[in-house]
């Protein structure tokens, strides 16, 4: 991928399809998942994985809009990517490939997905054996 001959464009180190190491490159309406692959001889090269088409996969003729996409958060664990459009911050998830609008603003924040998830242990602070709760203020 020649970027220099790229007006509008931001890429993103991320996971790969494959699990390995890969980068995100979009620009002005698509996206690039580009994997980095070794030979058998130990070279390493990167290869495009797939593109995206998201004026088609968001299809809210982001064209007409003349803002280009941002990426502004990536939540690796559940392979989703966060863009800033001038209609709004979209979800896109990359597998399987939908998109969700998840905010009306356009304004810029810095955004961090939070993926984690705790299931506390019931036998603990007011479990089902009658425990006592115990809160924090």
């Amino acid at each position: 991928m020649d970027m220099h001959v790229r007006e509008n464009f931001q890429c993103s180190i991320m996971r790969a399809d494959d699990g390995g190491l890969g980068f995100l490159f979009l620009s002005d309406f698509s996206a690039q998942l580009w994997n980095r692959k070794t030979d058998s001889d130990g070279a390493a090269s990167w290869l495009l994985g797939r593109t995206i088409e998201l004026d088609k996969l968001i299809s809210l003729n982001l064209h007409e809009e003349k803002a280009p996409l941002k990426i502004i958060a990536l939540a690796e664990e559940n392979n989703v990517v966060f863009l800033l459009t001038a209609l709004g911050v979209f979800m896109i998830q990359l597998e399987p490939l939908q998109s969700k609008k998840i905010l009306e603003t356009n304004d810029f924040f810095m955004y961090h997905p939070f993926e984690s998830v705790y299931t506390a242990d019931t036998s603990i602070g007011g479990g089902r054996d009658g425990a006592e709760v115990l809160h924090s203020t």
